[in-house]
Parts: C-alpha cells; sequence; structure tokens
C-alpha cells in the first residue's frame, strides 16, 4: 500500500500528494480485477447471510428462537439464541394457567359445548385482567395467549408495546412478582409480528402436528373483548393518545353536543335559504282571465284620468 500510495501521489509537476479521499478513490480505481472480483464475491456471500437469516437453511442461528421466541431444546440447541437487548415485546414464559377444559380442547379431546364455554370464560377472564394490569406501564399494541401444550410453549403470554420504554418498564416491575402462585418469568423476545411466528395451518384449517407444533397456536379472544380492555386502558391513559385528562365518556358527550349544534345551524341555514328563494322568485305567469280583470281594471282607472288602454 505504501509504495501505492508513493506512486499514486507522484505529480507530473513534482507537487504534494493527492489528498486522501482522492487517493482511496484512485486505489480503488487501480485494483487488478482479480481483487475487484473478490469484493464483489464478499458483497454476494453478505446478501445471502442476510437472506437466510433466522431461517431453515441458517446453521447458525436458531431459526425457532428468532420466529417464536422459545427453542424446544433450550440452552442444550446446537445453534445460536441472540438475545435481544431491547425489544418491544416482552415474553411471560408459562404465564397462563391452563383448566383441565383448556388442556382437553387443546389436545383435541372429545369436548362439548358446556366444556368450551367453560374454557373461553376462564380465557377472557384472564386477557382482561393481564392486559389492563400491563397497560398500566405502557401503551399496548397486541397481547397474545398461545394454545400449545409442549414443555417450552405451554401457557405462554407475549405482550407487544408501542415503544420498547414501555416494554422496559414493564420488565422491571414485572420482576419479581407472582401470579397465581407462580414467579413471573419476564424477558425480551425477538417476535415483532405475530403474523409470521403463528402456524398457518392451524389458522386457515387445521394442525396435523397438533397441540405440539412448534409454531404458535395462538387462542382465540373476540373482537368485542378486544375493543373493550382497548378502550379502557385508554380511559384509564387518556395521556397515551396525547389528550388531557378526562373520561371518554365526557368527551363523547362533548361530540355528540357539538353534532346536534352543528346540525341546528345547518337547518337554520337551509330554512332561511328557502325562505330568501321563496322571497326572490318571480311572480308566477297570469291567466288570461286575471290578465283582463287587470286590463279592465287598468281602463277603469285611466278613464277617470282620461286616457284607455287599448
Amino acid at each position: 500500500l505504501k509504495s501505492l500510495r508513493r506512486s499514486v501521489g507522484r505529480t507530473s509537476f513534482g507537487g504534494p500528494e493527492p489528498p486522501y479521499d482522492t487517493f482511496l478513490f484512485t486505489t480503488i480505481a487501480q485494483l487488478k480485477p482479480a481483487a475487484r472480483g473478490e469484493w464483489s464475491e464478499r458483497g454476494k456471500m453478505a446478501e445471502q447471510l442476510a437472506r437466510i437469516f433466522g431461517t431453515e437453511e441458517d446453521r447458525v442461528n436458531c431459526p425457532f428462537y428468532f420466529k417464536i421466541g422459545a427453542c424446544r431444546n433450550g440452552d442444550q440447541c446446537n445453534r445460536l439464541h441472540n438475545r435481544p437487548t431491547m425489544s418491544q415485546t416482552l415474553l411471560l414464559s408459562h404465564m397462563y394457567p391452563n383448566t383441565p377444559e383448556a388442556l382437553a380442547l387443546a389436545n383435541d379431546e372429545p369436548w362439548d359445548d358446556d366444556m368450551y364455554d367453560r374454557a373461553q370464560q376462564h380465557l377472557e377472564a384472564f386477557y382482561v385482567e393481564v392486559f389492563l394490569e400491563l397497560a398500566n406501564y405502557g401503551e399496548i399494541e397486541d397481547l397474545v395467549v398461545v394454545d400449545n401444550l409442549c414443555d417450552h410453549m405451554i401457557g405462554n403470554v407475549y405482550v407487544k408495546y408501542y415503544h420498547e420504554e414501555d416494554a422496559e418498564r414493564a420488565l422491571m416491575k414485572l420482576t419479581g412478582r407472582f401470579y397465581s402462585g407462580k414467579l413471573i418469568q419476564a424477558e425480551y423476545t425477538t417476535v415483532s409480528d405475530f403474523r409470521e411466528a403463528r402456524c398457518r395451518a392451524f389458522h386457515e384449517t387445521r394442525c396435523n402436528r397438533g397441540a405440539y407444533c412448534n409454531f404458535m397456536h395462538i387462542k382465540h379472544i373476540p373482537r368485542a373483548i378486544k375493543r373493550r380492555v382497548v378502550r379502557e386502558m385508554y380511559d384509564d391513559h387518556p395521556e397515551y393518545l396525547g389528550q388531557t385528562r378526562g373520561s371518554r365518556k365526557e368527551k363523547d358527550k362533548d361530540r355528540k353536543k357539538d353534532r346536534s349544534r352543528s346540525r341546528r345551524r345547518d337547518k337554520e341555514k337551509k330554512e332561511k335559504k328557502e325562505k330568501k328563494d321563496d322571497t326572490a322568485a318571480p311572480p308566477a305567469r297570469q291567466t288570461s282571465e286575471e290578465r283582463r280583470a287587470m286590463i279592465a281594471q287598468w281602463n277603469t282607472d285611466r278613464e277617470t284620468s282620461g286616457g284607455v288602454v287599448a
């Protein structure tokens, strides 16, 4: 490089060497074709590694830990588990206490409507309680509970916040707390999109692996429940919307009052416009008899004044 720099730095006028950026540009331009080809190959290798990262083709990083934040082999896995130091999503391992009805449903055992209703009521009560408690630490984007029965996924709960600072606060506050007599095991997870982590076969048709699938089987939460807890979250924490403190009901009342005022104003404007149109409208066309009577009246008036209208 020194000899190359000296040869590049010489000028025909014997002046000083060119600046470093000019030297670097000239050096790259004067590289041998073989060296340029080696750089191109390295670029292709980097693109290949970026493409297969976190997939089955990746022989270094564990794809299951990357997609769902849990691996059946645990720390004994022969691939790397890259634990994030910051994330929007938290994994609460084995937090949901599955009832016997929920276990039977997940395992495709015979069931009836009463069994399903009991399992669903327990799940919805858990969802509402945990959602509103976790919402005290920040604005929640989504909360999911998995239906898998494998050891590394049973009872797992994932909560995704809109901001990483909220997830960090929740992790600090949940450390050392208990739920249903068990210590809460909270940690950051690499999961950022639950659609990529879920089992498509389970959500579209039927998963052949059943409850022991390694992808997420997300428990069903009705949309009405989700809308209700989100509404309660914003009622309890209006600062998440950037608004001043005040109940959402009062704001809805004010909004209705504004609507009624605007409707009243529109009605008054419409009435004024109709009245104006009535006054400004040209007189209706007279009939022949009315015109004859009017002319006769004019003639009578003119006769008294000395003239007749023909």
